[in-house]
């Protein structure tokens, strides 16, 4: 089991959980019935609640690299919405949740490779 070493903000952790259920979101969407896809639903509903529960201890690997992903994919969205006429308020929002999904990733990063 892998544990954080620094623990997540209030707001990484806020973040986190959104991504995590947009992808079960999705993965429910798409009715994935593969034994893969049954596997990362079951390993996303762990992390969730895992991360509701503020536990920080007791990790898997697959829930950190599928944690990490979901960081990844709202950076890409974020990174997406910014133009150049991108409103400067709608920027610095966009900016803001880039920031927090950087620090929450880096901190599921340090963990997953302090654990190889």
């Amino acid at each position: 089991m892998l544990q954080l070493k620094n623990p997540l903000s209030p707001a990484e952790s806020e973040m986190l959980l959104r991504c995590l259920s947009d992808m079960e979101n999705d993965l429910k969407s798409r009715h994935a019935t593969s034994n893969q896809d049954m596997l990362k639903r079951t390993a996303l509903a762990s992390a969730r609640q895992k991360v509701q529960s503020q536990i920080y201890d007791c990790f898997c690997r697959e829930e950190i690299t599928n944690m990490v992903f979901a960081l990844d994919s709202l950076s890409r969205k974020c990174n997406a919405q910014l133009t150049e006429h991108t409103p400067s308020e709608q920027a610095v929002s966009v900016g803001s949740e880039l920031r927090t999904a950087a620090t929450a990733r880096a901190k599921l990063k340090q963990t997953a490779s302090i654990h190889k």
